[in-house]
C-alpha cells in the first residue's frame, strides 16, 4: 500500500522530476541545492525513482559525490542519503561511486563537523563500499612490518 507521501513521489516521477532535477542540480544556487538535494534523496527512497536515478548514474554519481562537503551540512546530508540509496540497490553504482572519489570525501565526512546525520549515513556507506574498495587502498596491515616507520615510545620521552 501506498502512503500518501510515496503517491505524491510517484506523481513527481511521472512529472519528469528526475530528469529536471539532474538537468539543473549542477547549477543550482546554495539554497535551490538543499532543497533539490532534499528531493532526490526523497525520490531516492521509493524503487522506482532509485532505478530512475540509477538510469542516469554516469550523470548523477559524479554531482552528488562532488557536492559532499562543499555547500552546507544539509546538502551533504542529502547527497550521502541518496547516495546511500542507489548504492544499496546496486553494486554498479558502488563501483561508479569509488571511481568518482567518494571514499575520500566519506572520510572526510566522517571527521568533520557536520550533522549526526550526515556522519551516519557516511558510516554506512563506508560499511556498504567496503567489498569494493580497491585493493591498493585496504592494504594489509602486515605490510607494515616491512616499512621504515619506528613505532612511537611513551618511554622513551619519558626516559628524557
Amino acid at each position: 500500500m501506498l502512503t500518501k507521501y510515496s503517491k505524491h513521489r510517484h506523481k513527481a516521477l511521472t512529472a519528469g522530476a528526475v530528469e529536471s532535477l539532474i538537468d539543473r542540480l549542477a547549477e543550482f544556487e546554495k539554497c535551490d541545492s538543499k532543497r533539490a538535494l532534499a528531493s532526490v534523496e526523497l525520490l531516492c527512497r521509493i524503487p522506482s525513482g532509485r532505478a530512475a536515478f540509477a538510469a542516469h548514474s554516469f550523470t548523477v554519481v559524479p554531482i552528488l559525490v562532488k557536492i559532499i562537503l562543499k555547500i552546507s551540512d544539509r546538502a551533504t546530508e542529502y547527497a550521502a542519503g541518496a547516495l546511500l540509496s542507489l548504492c544499496s540497490a546496486s553494486e554498479l553504482t558502488q563501483r561508479e561511486t569509488l571511481a568518482a572519489g567518494l571514499l575520500t570525501k566519506l572520510l572526510l565526512l566522517v571527521q568533520s563537523d557536520c550533522t549526526y546525520r550526515a556522519k551516519r549515513k557516511a558510516q554506512m556507506l563506508l560499511k556498504l563500499l567496503r567489498g569494493s574498495w580497491p585493493e591498493d587502498t585496504t592494504a594489509n596491515s602486515d605490510d607494515f612490518a616491512c616499512s621504515d616507520v619506528v613505532p612511537f615510545r611513551i618511554l622513551s620521552l619519558i626516559e628524557i
